[in-house]
């Protein structure tokens, strides 16, 4: 755990903090791995932890009214979640399932309560990072309800590239989801971006050459 200790020290939530005040929340958490398609928790599972996103990727998805699963995020390293509803009663909100293998830190909520207690600047930045998530989910709804296919895939790639780095590591399939289009769509737009030089499209993945939040 020592070294996650000074992996949280680098992750802008608990910057300004010491290792001593950093031990709590370390003494209190486990560590996690999931395989590719593992699910960490379910839609609607009753909310016991939050967890920090040390390694891989995380794919949070919410169930329509007619059954079917709907893509509406993707977690990086470094990010804290579930980002709504920390001390309430409520459940979870959607299914967070591994991309490839993951590693998280799990933290008991009641636990997480007396850090937020004992550190109130912690409660602000808490704030600051559901703030964030809040814009970014207005900003996915208006580009799908006003935006063309291809300026809604481009704001999906700024968003990966902020989450993964430059090399996106989801299937067209999964990335269609996340923009409300078909996989065949996607993966056309993205033929075209390879030949201009925008993207190369691996089996894979597909890495980025351009800077999409430009």
């Amino acid at each position: 755990m020592k070294a996650w200790g000074k992996y949280l020290l680098e992750i802008p939530f608990f910057e300004g903090l010491d290792e001593k005040e950093l031990n709590p929340i370390l003494q209190m958490s486990r560590v996690k791995n999931l395989k590719d398609k593992e699910i960490l928790f379910w839609e609607g599972d009753p909310k016991t932890h939050i967890y920090i996103l040390g390694k891989g990727t995380i794919l949070i998805s919410k169930l329509t009214e007619s059954g079917e699963e709907s893509l509406i995020n993707v977690l990086g390293e470094g990010e804290i979640f579930p980002h709504t509803g920390f001390f309430d009663q409520s459940p979870y909100p959607g299914t967070a399932k591994a991309k490839k293998d993951v590693t998280v830190m799990t933290i008991p909520i009641d636990g997480f309560e007396r850090l937020i207690k004992n550190n109130p600047e912690l409660a602000f930045r808490m704030m600051q990072v559901m703030n964030k998530k809040i814009i970014y989910l207005q900003k996915k709804l208006n580009e799908i309800l006003s935006l063309n296919v291809e300026s809604r895939l481009a704001g999906a790639m700024a968003h990966l590239q902020e989450a993964q780095g430059g090399t996106v590591r989801l299937t067209h399939q999964e990335i269609g989801n996340i923009i409300g289009s078909t996989r065949e769509t996607v993966s056309r737009q993205l033929k075209k971006w390879e030949k201009e030089g925008w993207v190369e499209v691996k089996k894979d993945r597909i890495i980025l050459k351009k800077d999409f939040s430009k």
